[in-house]
This record gives structure tokens, C-alpha cells and sequence, in this order.
């Protein structure tokens, strides 16, 4: 296992996911193929994901007292993830539900729940950040405990990455703590509130703001650049998309994987723009 921590600070949900050959739309009933239930949350997935490169994960988030709970508890520790950094409450824990279609699109409904009440005093908890390199964050969880988790990490000089999904207007306390910020591109064009697709320069915009940008673009690829620099465009990889359900923690994970190791921005994309479309074709 690596020597450096991540510490991943984020959503930890109950997901049903169901498959079907498409979506309903408004009124429509449709009968599916099948249903089960997965560990889910955009900070569970990108915890798991970095688990499986080898990297020490500490993962603060919240549970409930329900059912849901035992069954997102045992998940995380067959993982290797400990639970000793969740806020327990007593109350519903967060869950999802996620309807993939035959070309792998999908829609989700998310139910915060416990994930509204993760503590605060946590982040003062020395063992949290020891050896830690990296602290992610998303943006299913409250932004005032992300904004308090970003503080203590650059206390002690613990760099962020900013995965900024779901969309949602940003606190510029927040991003004045960001080192690396991760969107797709309706996120870029939600931030930057405009329609344009000229997402060159929208990475060229946001890196007015945070020193690096990327911006996925699914099956066109993504969009790079660092502060003061060109910006870069790399093509995905032609695959036959099976499901694009948590492509974008999958992303995550494998770029900072490697980031913390080599420290090489340009590549460290390509590897994860390789890795993620691998991904969602098996």
C-alpha cells in the first residue's frame, strides 16, 4: 500500500440500481430487467475506486440507524475502507435510485439523509490528516463542511481536489482553498453560467480561479490546462459503452492515483481518460 493518505470527504449512499431498456418518461411505467443493491455516494465510490489502486484511504462521512446502514457499513469494510471517520445519527441513511438503459445512459435520484449531518469536529482529528496528500471533495454533502474540511487541510498544507458534481453555484471561500477542479461539461457551462461549448475556454475561465482544470466531455474526450497555459483537448477512447454509472468517480480515482505518485498533471489524465472508458465497457 502507498505511504500517503487520501482523505475523501463525501456522500456515502444506498443505491438501488436498476436496469432497463430505457428510462420512463413522465407517466410511463416500464418493466425492467433487474434490480440490486450497491454501495454507492460520490465519496464512497471515489473512496473505493482509489482503494483499488493501492492508495490509504480515510473516508469521513455519515450513516444512519437504519437497515441501510449495517448493509453500507459491511460494504465499506470489505473495501478496506474503516468506518471510524462516519458521523453516526440516529435517522435514515442517505440512498439512491439509478435507472441504466441498453446504451448505458442513466438517471438518479439521490435522498441525502444522513450525509446533511456530517460533523464538523471531526476535521480537527489529528489522526485524519496524518500522512495525508490529498483531501477530495464533492458536492453532494453540505458546502460549509467542505469549506471546514478545505481549512484544515491547508493548515497542513494538504493539497484539494474539487470534484464539483452535482452542479451547483460555488462559495468563493471554497474555491480560493481548490487546487484541482474536476467538472463535466454541463457543470463547466452551470459554473460559468453560460451555453457556449467552447470548453477551451472554459477551462481557460476557471483556471482564473483554481491553478487546474479539467473538464470531462464523456465520448468527446476531455479538456486540461493549468494556470497561465494552453489549454489541451484529448479524445476519448472508442468503446462500446456498457453503463456510464459512476464514471466520473471511476475518473477521479484513477487520476489522483496516480497524480500523488508521479506528480505528472498531462499524464495522469490520459491514464485516467484510458482507464474510464475501459470502465464503462466492461
Amino acid at each position: 500500500m502507498s505511504l500517503q493518505n487520501i482523505l475523501v470527504l463525501g456522500s456515502l449512499h444506498y443505491d438501488i440500481f436498476i436496469e432497463s431498456d430505457k428510462i420512463p418518461e413522465v407517466g410511463e411505467t416500464v418493466l425492467g430487467k433487474k434490480w440490486y443493491p450497491k454501495l454507492g455516494g460520490k465519496g464512497a465510490n471515489q473512496a473505493t475506486s482509489l482503494v483499488k489502486e493501492n492508495i490509504n484511504v480515510n473516508f469521513a462521512s455519515a450513516v444512519g440507524n437504519d437497515d441501510f446502514s449495517k448493509f453500507l457499513i459491511n460494504e465499506l469494510k470489505k473495501n478496506n475502507i474503516s468506518d471510524s471517520y462516519l458521523t453516526k445519527i440516529i435517522g435514515a441513511s442517505g440512498m439512491s435510485v439509478a435507472i441504466s438503459n441498453k446504451q448505458g445512459n442513466y438517471s438518479a435520484i439521490v435522498i441525502s439523509g444522513a450525509n446533511l449531518q456530517i460533523s464538523k469536529n471531526i476535521f480537527t482529528n489529528d489522526n485524519l490528516w496524518k500522512n495525508c496528500s490529498f483531501l477530495m471533495i464533492q458536492n453532494e454533502i453540505k458546502e460549509e463542511i467542505n469549506i471546514a474540511a478545505a481549512i484544515e487541510a491547508k493548515k497542513r498544507n494538504v493539497r484539494i481536489f474539487f470534484n464539483a458534481a452535482p452542479a451547483k453555484k460555488i462559495n468563493n471561500d471554497l474555491f480560493e482553498l481548490v487546487d484541482i477542479l474536476l467538472v463535466n461539461e454541463i457543470e463547466s457551462q452551470q459554473l460559468l453560467e453560460t451555453t457556449s461549448t467552447d470548453f477551451k475556454s472554459h477551462a481557460e475561465q476557471l483556471s482564473n480561479y483554481i491553478s487546474k482544470i479539467i473538464i470531462t466531455l464523456g465520448d468527446n474526450g476531455v479538456v486540461y490546462t493549468e494556470k497561465n497555459k494552453q489549454p489541451n483537448h484529448i479524445k476519448a477512447h472508442s468503446v462500446n459503452v456498457k453503463s456510464a454509472h459512476g464514471a466520473g468517480d471511476y475518473f477521479s480515482g484513477k487520476f489522483i492515483s496516480n497524480f500523488i505518485k508521479t506528480n505528472n498533471f498531462a499524464d495522469s489524465i490520459n491514464i485516467a481518460n484510458k482507464k474510464t472508458s475501459e470502465f464503462i465497457s466492461s
